[in-house]
């Protein structure tokens, strides 16, 4: 669990950096830490709610402070600019989100957007103006936990969000997403009235915890990411019969349930025969009737499959797909198989992941390839423009829980390689 005295317990032993001040990482991290707090020790902050108003307030002040060209568009994503020698140059852009899963750790987005602010500041404490402006980018509802609209920020900065889809989104008390944006002081009709063209933007790059355990169990300070996984769900539902569970015997039955058990241990089988970087995940069922004395009729299995290459992608699809069918086949069961969600996955290029290398080695930093696994709003970003990611160790592998956990030192080495990324693509 976070707390402030934690975190810097070994300030002492925290390495140092030029411009780079580790007390007030912590500091900023705190501050925005009891900004939606829950009793567990978690944050509850989901978009266009009084708690993410005073989040995003803080964050304004923060980049006055460092006068930065502060701006906010038609949605509540929010900008801060440092300005570069020659305004007539593609900017830099970089940072994350504030907004939080439903109790959610103090360092998902948070340590991302304070990391990229922090960047700037170390430059400036250096007297350093790059050639290229950096923006700092502070994108709204990245998790998508209040509207199940995630990744929403980015993607309405580049332009592929309407009205008309804004209208389709509601959350579990029944407020629209628009009348929650009017609510919160935003126009849902200019919601593309700020899309910005992928010319303006030279480069993205974002700092992220983790959110798994390899540059933990390695000792490994940062990871350089090689791609981000696009998820694409399947729904297999076998159709049998619903029968009494003490009257049917064995070999009369159309019972669903076996099928689906025998489709998932498939699905956790065949992404180790593909890649090392695809993953395959049944975490939703829905039996029918769902008694414990009757036969289920109808079993609906839904599969989450990612990885970071398409091709790799399509032929795990097609293997669970053909292996729902022969399961129903061999039982004598009908099965109807829905594709739903398909997000593209993004690689991210070799000469941004060369930038981020480069940068930890500048520091005295050991780096790692990673893939990662969740979506962010870089996910978006570098469909138009080249993006990349800058991980750092989360303890345990926690995230989105009040157990989320990143010491200050690795904090401090995150914001230490943004800092020289973010300047060698400014200065590209």
């Amino acid at each position: 669990m976070f707390t402030y005295e934690r975190l810097v317990q070994n300030l002492q032993d925290v390495p140092t950096f030029p411009g780079i001040d580790a007390q007030e990482i912590a500091d900023k991290l705190n501050e925005l830490m009891q900004i939606g707090k829950t009793p567990e020790g978690g944050m509850h902050r989901f978009p266009y709610t009084e708690t993410e108003t005073q989040a995003k307030a803080v964050f304004v002040r923060w980049m006055q402070e460092l006068k930065l060209q502060v701006r906010e568009d038609a949605i509540g994503n929010l900008y801060g600019l440092y300005k570069g020698q020659d305004s007539t140059l593609p900017v830099v852009m970089t940072g994350s989100h504030l907004d939080s899963v439903p109790n959610g750790g103090a360092f998902d987005g948070p340590l991302g957007c304070i990391s990229s602010l922090l960047a700037i500041k170390a430059m400036q404490e250096r007297g350093i103006q790059p050639k290229r402006g950096i923006e700092v980018v502070v994108f709204v509802d990245e998790e998508g936990a209040r509207f199940r609209n995630g990744i929403f920020g980015s993607r309405v900065l580049m332009g592929e969000v309407t009205y008309q889809d804004l209208l389709r989104f509601s959350d579990d008390e029944g407020v629209a997403l628009v009348d929650a944006m009017q609510e919160s002081g935003f126009t849902a009709e200019d919601v593309q009235k700020h899309k910005r063209h992928p010319e303006e933007i030279h480069a993205f790059l974002e700092l992220h915890i983790e959110q798994g355990v390899k540059l933990e169990a390695t000792g490994t300070d940062i990871g350089v990411v090689e791609g981000i996984a696009g998820p694409a769900w399947l729904t297999a539902t076998y159709k049998g019969n619903t029968d009494h569970a003490g009257n049917t015997p064995m070999d009369a039955r159309k019972d669903t349930v076996p099928a689906a058990a025998e489709l998932i241990l498939a699905v956790e089988k065949f992404p180790r025969e593909i890649n090392e970087t695809a993953v395959a995940t049944v975490g939703k069922l829905h039996v029918h009737p769902n008694g414990s004395n009757v036969i289920a009729g109808e079993t609906q299995v839904t599969v989450d499959v990612r990885d970071i290459y398409e091709d790799t992608r399509a032929e795990l699809l097609s293997r669970i797909q053909q292996a729902a069918y022969e399961i129903a086949e061999r039982r004598g069961l009908e099965v109807v198989v829905e594709q739903d969600v398909q997000i593209p996955p993004v690689l991210v290029p070799d000469q941004v992941q060369q930038v981020i290398r480069e940068a930890a080695e500048k520091c005295g930093l050991s780096t790692m390839p990673l893939v990662s696994g969740a979506g962010h709003d870089a996910m978006i970003m570098g469909k138009y423009v080249p993006s990349g990611m800058v991980f750092v160790p989360s303890h345990n592998g926690k995230s989105h829980s009040p157990d989320e956990w990143t010491e200050l030192s690795d904090c401090v080495k995150g914001v230490a390689v943004m800092t020289e990324a973010l300047l060698a693509l400014a200065e590209n």
